[in-house]
C-alpha cells in the first residue's frame, strides 16, 4: 500500500436516544473494553493511520482522557454539536496539514479490526470518497406511512452504508462548503460528498460491522467480538531437580510422601511442581522461577509450593492464558509414587482453575543410573500447552 497519510476521525458524541440505557453507548464494555476503545485500537494498529481525532461530549471528555492516553496517535479530542455532521466538521478542522485522506467512524462500532480499516483505505487509493457496504440478503419492501406495500425493490441494488468511510481530504473539505444543512439531514458523511456532485465508490464486505443503536445490538456484538477473540497457542518446557536429604520432609505436586528423606531447597522443594511452574512461566514467555521466587528472599523459605503456583496463575491470568493440558514426569528410585498420583493431579487442578483430566502426572526411575538411580536426588519434567485469549 503507497505510503500515505490518513487521519481517524471518531465520531462519539450520540445521544444514544434509541436505548434504555443511560450511559453512552460508546463506553459499553465487552470483553473488559469499551466499544470505542475497539475501534481505537483498530486505527492505532494500522500503519496508514497517522493520527486520530475524536469529537465527543464534553461531559465525556473525562473518561475519554483516561482512555486516550494509551493511544499515542490521538492528536485530540474536540467538542461534538448536536448533529453528527456537526461533530465530524469540529474533528475535521482539526485534521494537520499533511494529511490526504479522512476515514470517518462511529464509535459506536466496535467490530472494526485494523485488517478492515487497511483494506477500505487501500481500495481508497484510487478514488475519492469510498463507502464500505454490507449486501442486504432479505427481500425488501417499499412503504409510505400507511404501511400498505407500494413497490418490492430489487435487493441487488441495496446495500447497507458502514464505517469507516474514507474521503480525500480535499473533496471532503469542498463538499462542506456545497452542502446546505439546514435544508438537507445527511445520515452520514458520503452522502455529503455525493451532495457536492463527487462519485462515491463502495467497498462490499462480508465483515460484520453493527452499531450500537438499540438494546438487542449489543448482546450480537458480544457474539461476535468472543468469536472474534484472536487465540494462539503456547508451549512450554519446565525442568527441575532437588537433592535428597534427611529430616527434610518429600513433598511432590503438594502431598507429604511418607520416606527416609526429603528434598533440599529454600522453600519446600516440591520438585513436580516446581517444573510445572517452569513450564506454564516459558508457555507465556516469562522467565523461571528463580527470577520470580529467588532464594535470598526470605518470604519463600519453606513456603508451600502451591503457594507459589498460585502465583503463577495470577501472572497466566495477566497474559488472558488458559491451561489446555500438563504431561509431567517425576523421575525417581524411590518412593513408589503411584498411590499418590491422584492427589497431586487434584491439587496442580484446583490451583489451576481446570479440569484434574487436564493434568497428566508419570513417574519413573533411571534403571538405577545417575543421581536419581544412586537416590541422591529426585527430578521431574513438565510440558504443558497453554491458550492465549489477545
Amino acid at each position: 500500500m503507497p505510503d500515505i497519510k490518513v487521519c481517524a476521525i471518531i465520531a462519539a458524541a450520540g445521544m444514544s436516544s434509541r436505548m434504555t440505557a443511560t450511559r453512552s453507548k460508546q463506553f459499553y464494555e465487552f470483553n473488559g473494553m469499551s466499544a470505542v476503545e475497539y475501534s481505537l485500537k483498530a486505527f492505532s494498529d494500522c500503519s496508514n493511520i497517522s493520527e486520530i481525532i475524536i469529537a465527543a461530549k464534553e461531559e465525556d471528555f473525562e473518561k475519554f482522557n483516561r482512555i486516550i492516553s494509551k493511544y499515542p496517535k490521538v492528536k485530540c479530542l474536540v467538542k461534538g454539536g448536536s448533529e453528527r455532521f456537526e461533530s465530524v466538521k469540529n474533528a475535521f478542522d482539526n485534521v494537520s496539514e499533511n494529511v490526504e485522506y479522512v476515514a470517518i467512524h462511529d464509535a459506536a462500532r466496535p467490530l472494526i479490526t485494523s485488517k478492515g480499516v487497511s483494506a477500505v483505505i487501500e481500495y481508497a487509493m484510487e478514488y475519492d470518497c469510498v463507502c464500505p457496504v454490507s449486501k442486504i440478503n432479505d427481500t425488501v419492501k417499499f412503504s409510505y406511512k400507511d404501511l400498505t406495500v407500494k413497490q418490492t425493490l430489487d435487493r441487488n441494488t441495496l446495500f447497507l452504508a458502514q464505517t469507516p468511510q474514507i474521503i480525500r481530504k480535499e473533496v471532503y473539505k469542498d463538499a462542506l462548503l456545497k452542502a446546505d444543512f439546514s435544508n438537507t439531514h445527511f445520515t452520514d458523511d458520503t452522502s455529503i460528498v455525493e451532495n457536492a456532485g463527487y462519485t462515491v465508490k463502495l467497498f462490499v464486505t462480508d465483515e460484520p460491522n453493527l452499531k450500537i443503536t438499540r438494546d438487542g445490538d449489543i448482546e450480537l456484538i458480544n457474539f461476535y467480538l468472543k468469536k472474534k477473540v484472536e487465540k494462539s497457542m503456547r508451549i512450554g518446557h519446565g525442568y527441575d531437580v532437588h537433592k535428597l536429604q534427611e529430616n527434610r520432609k518429600l513433598i511432590l505436586g503438594g502431598v507429604e510422601i511418607p520416606h527416609t528423606h526429603g528434598l533440599l531447597g529454600h522453600s519446600d522443594a516440591d520438585v513436580l511442581t516446581h517444573a510445572v511452574m517452569d513450564s506454564l512461566l516459558g508457555a507465556v514467555g516469562e522467565q523461571d522461577i528463580g527470577k520470580h521466587f529467588p532464594d535470598n528472599d526470605n518470604s519463600f523459605k519453606d513456603i508451600s509450593s502451591l503457594v507459589l503456583l498460585e502465583k503463577v496463575k495470577e501472572v497466566l491470568d495477566s497474559y488472558c492464558a488458559k491451561v489446555v493440558n500438563i504431561d509431567a514426569t517425576i523421575i525417581a528410585q524411590s518412593p513408589k509414587l503411584a498411590p499418590h498420583i491422584s492427589q497431586m493431579r487434584e491439587n496442580i487442578a484446583k490451583i489451576l482453575g481446570c479440569d484434574k483430566a487436564l493434568i497428566n502426572i508419570k513417574a519413573t526411575t533411571e534403571e538405577g543410573l545417575g543421581f536419581t538411580g544412586e537416590k541422591l536426588g529426585i527430578a521431574a519434567h513438565s510440558v504443558c500447552l497453554v491458550e492465549i485469549n489477545k
